[in-house]
């Protein structure tokens, strides 16, 4: 997806229509627009929101037709205000406009209309209208991707922060092909338990009677799931509302340095339990690896005592120590007595039932083995315990940490609850009993885990048990065979969006850091956990605190490496249905705002490769001195916004803004 024009209308402080061009050149792709303060940077941002999904990150979001237009219209005339996008995907030219249409009546009461969406596309020289283009536009761009594609700068940090490893994997997930594989196993799901309906029908009593229970089992799992789901959306908007609450009262005199203490002391606690929690599973992996040890300790003495008595009485005859001295002698002909030996004599055969008792001749080569083993079973059994004892001793100390920051932020809150001050007493108040919601839901979620695991035990069970059980009826006997080629073909899918996504993550852990060593001048190094949480650690692996600065180059960073990723795909010559990939372009609101000049000059350089097409909206204090030096090269576009403001213009005493283009 390429983007071509924007044409805005009546929209918001953009009076009349103001049409901005695209660079779409791929040596200058780079389009800049630039903007005071309060000249239309964030309504032109959100102009695209709007366009494609009629959604508004604005005060007075409803507040969308230009005031001044509507003024001076007159009596029952019509004002439209719209933003018209047109944009190329797969050799298709599309426009999408989205309007609203405001009458001016009597006594100026404005009567608002509903919002209209049109879009068209243009191939081969024909033009088709798209009856449903909210399908079209989320097949294109999905509209939980908004935020990634046409954002804030200001608030493009909010990736690197906690809680947002959720928005991270959906993300990855859109763009990355892989919730083609989710539908489809779901599909395949939906597919498999219509044929156990048709089995029931046709099978025997016990057939009927299993499946009826497989039924009941996948009901209480998707209901659980079902649960899960909803809770995991209110754990969300609980944490949400902590940071807002903790938030404010970072910001009220009196309790600031408080809050910022029990931030500080948040963010330690945090730290401490994820290194527990790690600590644990060590632990456990090792006890499940290793704790068949503790219980050879009789098994070990004993051998080792009958090894050492029988060695110290001798195997077999006491002076014979191998059935090849019987066969020397055999081989001589004469005895140790000196008696001759001659074949099927009673010597002879003596000889032989003497050799049955002997052990063979390797026995002293198994009885050095078994007790080389002795000993490394002991070794190894001395390793783990002192492996164990040391693990063990760190998780106390954890814990002994853990238990002091939780009574160091009890006191904060306690101190905070003291604080003569009624706004920061609802505040506390309002926080703790979010805190005790979380733990609540936190509880339940790991409840319902749990629960989920033996539903799924069982019903693997019976499921299993359902195969073997034979139907009479052939078309139970075809209902059957559609059921497990449904199921198997699940499990490959399954196996194969596990793969997928482990290797996606490693490529996108390599263009993420990759992008970061450009971006930041620290040695810090950011990594992509299984929980797709943005982890930034220092050269110690230590996990380390970061500036408003350095979170949104983090999250840039990411931003930067699913771009890149999804265009690669895209660019394929042969490629699968899962790595459709696409272009996708980047609009950025402010994004130098929040770093230093050193800062400011590594993002310049190196924005341009993040996409195909980047468009920056900045204003002049971000622009001069480093950015324009890095970019001003990499220009194809460029624009200028031209603020009036009504207090200084005297013959134009309304507010709006005019796109210009820099020539």
């Amino acid at each position: 997806m390429l983007l071509h024009e924007i044409k805005l209308k009546n929209f918001r402080q953009y009076y009349l229509e103001q049409t901005i061009e695209f660079s779409r050149s791929s040596n200058r792709n780079v389009t800049v627009i630039h903007g005071e303060n309060g000249s239309g940077k964030t309504a032109l941002l959100n102009a695209f929101s709007w366009c494609f999904y009629g959604k508004l990150d604005l005060p007075n979001a409803k507040e969308i037709i230009n005031e001044h237009a509507v003024r001076v219209a007159r009596s029952n005339e019509e004002v439209e205000s719209s933003v018209t996008i047109k944009f190329s995907d797969h050799e298709k030219m599309y426009t999408l406009k989205r309007r609203f249409i405001a009458r001016k009546g009597g006594n100026d009461t404005v009567y608002y209309g509903e919002p209209e969406v049109l879009l068209t596309f243009k191939m081969n020289g024909n033009i088709e209208t798209i009856s449903n283009p909210t399908d079209e536009i989320n097949r294109i761009l999905p509209e939980n991707l908004r935020t990634y594609f046409f954002f804030d700068g200001e608030r493009i940090d909010n990736l690197s922060k906690d809680n947002s490893s959720g928005e991270i994997k959906n993300a990855i997930k859109s763009i990355m092909g892989l919730e083609i594989l989710e539908r489809a196993v779901k599909h395949t799901g939906d597919a498999s338990t219509r044929f156990r309906s048709e089995l029931k029908n046709y099978g025997d009593p016990k057939t009927i009677n299993l499946i009826e229970e497989i039924e009941k089992l996948e009901s209480q799992v998707e209901e659980l799931k079902s649960r899960r789901e909803l809770l995991v959306k209110n754990l969300d908007a609980t944490k949400k509302q902590m940071k807002e609450t903790e938030s404010k009262l970072k910001f009220i005199e009196g309790s600031q340095q408080l809050q910022q203490e029990k931030e500080q002391k948040d963010d330690e606690l945090a730290e401490i339990q994820s290194d527990l929690k790690k600590l644990q599973k060590e632990i456990m992996e090792t006890v499940s690896k290793y704790g068949y040890l503790a219980f050879s300790y009789t098994a070990v003495n004993q051998s080792e005592s009958i090894i050492n008595e029988k060695e110290s009485e001798g195997f077999g005859i006491p002076g014979i120590r191998s059935s090849s001295f019987i066969d020397d002698l055999i081989q001589r002909g004469v005895c140790i007595c000196g008696v001759e030996i001659k074949e099927n004599s009673s010597h002879y055969e003596h000889l032989l039932k003497i050799k049955e008792f002997l052990p063979p001749q390797s026995l002293d080569s198994a009885i050095i083995n078994f007790k080389t083993g002795i000993k490394i079973v002991k070794d190894a059994r001395q390793k783990f315990y002192e492996q164990l004892k040391d693990l063990k001793q760190k998780e106390i100390k954890f814990q002994t940490v853990e238990r002091r920051l939780k009574e160091e932020i009890n006191e904060i809150k306690s101190k905070l609850n003291e604080k003569d001050s009624e706004e920061i007493s609802s505040l506390v108040s309002k926080l703790e009993k979010l805190e005790n919601t979380q733990s609540q839901t936190e509880r339940e979620i790991g409840g319902i885990d749990q629960e989920i695991k033996q539903l799924t035990g069982q019903l693997s069970d019976k499921e299993k048990e359902q195969k073997k059980v034979s139907s009479i009826a052939s078309k139970a006997q075809i209902a059957q065979k559609r059921i497990d080629a449904c199921q198997t073909l699940i499990q490959a899918m399954e196996e194969i969006y596990n793969i997928r996504e482990s290797l996606i993550r490693l490529e996108l852990q390599e263009r993420i850091t990759n992008v970061y060593r450009q971006f930041l001048r620290k040695g810090y190094e950011i990594t992509l956990s299984e929980k797709y949480e943005l982890n930034v650690v220092n050269q110690n692996n230590n996990k380390v605190g970061m500036s408003q600065g350095e979170r949104q180059i983090t999250s840039l960073s990411f931003i930067g490496a699913i771009v890149d990723l999804a265009r690669e795909q895209y660019k394929k010559e042969i490629k699968s249905a899962f790595e459709e990939g696409g272009i996708y372009p980047l609009v950025m609101d402010s994004p130098f705002g929040a770093l230093d000049s050193d800062h400011r000059e590594r993002i310049a350089k190196g924005i341009h490769k993040l996409s195909d097409q980047v468009i920056v909206i900045v204003s002049t204090s971000q622009w001069r001195g480093e950015v324009e030096g890095q970019m001003k090269e990499l220009i194809g576009k460029e624009y200028h916004l031209k603020y009036n403001d009504p207090r200084i213009n005297k013959d134009q005493p309304y507010e709006y803004t005019e796109a210009i283009e820099v020539i």
